[in-house]
């Protein structure tokens, strides 16, 4: 994963994508962006039914050319997005 999804590190690339977002929203300064989703997940048939939960948040950020530099998965719907960021790598 580390070979496709990464976080950019130099100044040059940082500006490239901050050039990206002006060009495509008119958004100075802007280098990531973060969003939270919910995604459905099939309930099992075992015993343990009733512990399952029946949607997971992802969190994934992005550059001005569509490209994922992140993808964190799993967290629970009930957890708001502000946890998720948090305690994400994102975050660290």
């Amino acid at each position: 994963m580390g070979q496709y999804i990464r976080f950019l590190k130099s100044r040059h690339e940082l500006k490239i994508i901050a050039d990206g977002f002006h060009q495509r929203c008119e958004m100075l300064g802007v280098e990531r962006i973060v969003d939270g989703t919910h995604r459905a997940c099939p309930a099992p048939t075992s015993e343990h039914r009733s512990l399952f939960i029946s949607s997971l948040v992802l969190q994934a950020v992005g550059d001005s050319h569509l490209k994922l530099l992140d993808i964190c998965p799993g967290w629970p719907s009930s957890v708001h997005d502000a946890h998720v960021y948090r305690n994400g790598p994102v975050a660290h």
